[in-house]
């Protein structure tokens, strides 16, 4: 870069959060503090609905923003902001993690489109509240317990683990349903079948879609995160999941164990890392039609262990993957994305 490149780095807060935000005393300080490396000065771009205006003001002057929102959190959901997010792109600012990709890559729907791939398996897609009603009694008849996610949502909300109660069976016209949801402190519940589809009513509203796919226990090995910069793993997550787990009987909700990070190097990681790059990642830009210049700067993919192969190599099954506000990533990722950031923007300039 001939000048110092200006980067933005946006996360949500209110009024008196953008009024007092510095390069340190945020979150995101190892971040601001990389970016000095490379001739680039980051600053604070405190995001709301309310002053989406000032925030657009901000951006315009800018050469790039990273962007750290959930897309859903407290109520809300990032329409504005992805309406002017695409705004900003089309005036020439560099945009990380740009909506249109957000909707190819970090939604639910992504599960079904790569089935089948070597991640994928047995996975449904239902586009409305009819083919739940129709298709989803089919699915349980034989005992299974499925997972239902609705298509864009974090932290558990909108995935619920559901299967026959004990006793129940499709041949009722209105068989009683254990039910989980996955949000923090949530207790398992009975109701007929008919109840339940009913309150998924509400995740099919507007564009609202929801996944299908069989319940597969965290249990004895946990989840794996894999954290990617565009088409590279920067490091991984291990933890022991507990939101789709049964307490036992009058047991407190089970809580969610920490996460421990690792660098991208970490020996017990190396098959599945082999396999997002040189594999997974490609064919799954192929499948969505992402290049690899428009991949999130920081991404990750979360999988359960599947079966063991004949020759006793470990199987991964592909639970989620996260784009919009990742966060927090390991030590290692932060070099590998500022390094690729800093480098994406010069070339955007060019």
């Amino acid at each position: 870069m001939n000048r110092s490149a200006r980067i933005a780095i946006l996360w949500h807060g209110n009024r008196e959060a953008r009024d007092h935000a510095t390069a340190e005393n945020n979150k995101f300080s190892p971040i601001f503090e990389e970016f000095q490396r490379y001739n680039s000065t980051a600053e604070p771009a405190v995001y709301n609905d309310e002053f989406v205006d000032e925030v657009r003001d901000q951006l315009r002057q800018v050469d790039g923003v990273l962007v750290w929102v959930n897309p859903i959190e407290g109520g809300r959901n990032r329409s504005i902001l992805d309406d002017m997010l695409r705004d900003v792109a089309s005036s020439g600012v560099f945009v990380s993690t740009h909506p249109d990709v957000i909707l190819k890559l970090g939604t639910k729907e992504v599960l079904y489109q790569t089935r089948e791939m070597g991640w994928g398996g047995d996975i449904h897609l239902y586009k409305n509240i009819h083919e739940l009603r129709e298709q989803l009694p089919v699915r349980l008849a034989n005992g299974s317990s499925r997972v239902l996610k609705q298509n864009r949502g974090n932290g558990g909300n909108g995935v619920w683990r559901v299967e026959f109660a004990g006793g129940s069976t499709a041949r009722e016209s209105d068989p009683v349903v254990r039910v989980l949801h996955a949000l923090r402190n949530s207790t398992e519940t009975q109701m007929p079948l008919s109840e339940f589809m009913n309150q998924c009513e509400a995740y099919f509203e507007g564009s609202g879609q929801m996944i299908d796919q069989p319940f597969y226990s965290p249990v004895p090995k946990g989840m794996v995160r894999c954290y990617m910069t565009q088409n590279e793993v920067v490091g991984f997550g291990h933890q022991y999941v507990t939101a789709l787990l049964r307490p036992e009987p009058g047991s407190e909700p089970l809580q969610p164990q920490p996460r421990i990070y690792h660098p991208e190097s970490k020996p017990e990681f190396q098959s599945l890392k082999r396999k997002m790059e040189a594999e997974w990642i490609p064919q799954l830009q192929k499948l969505l039609g992402i290049e690899t210049e428009a991949l999130p700067m920081i991404w990750d993919a979360d999988f359960l262990y599947g079966p063991k192969t004949a020759a006793g190599e470990d199987t991964y099954i592909l639970c989620e993957i996260n784009v919009s506000c990742v966060h927090p990533f390991p030590d290692s990722a932060v070099p590998k994305l500022v390094q690729t950031a800093a480098a994406s923007i010069k070339n955007d300039q060019k």
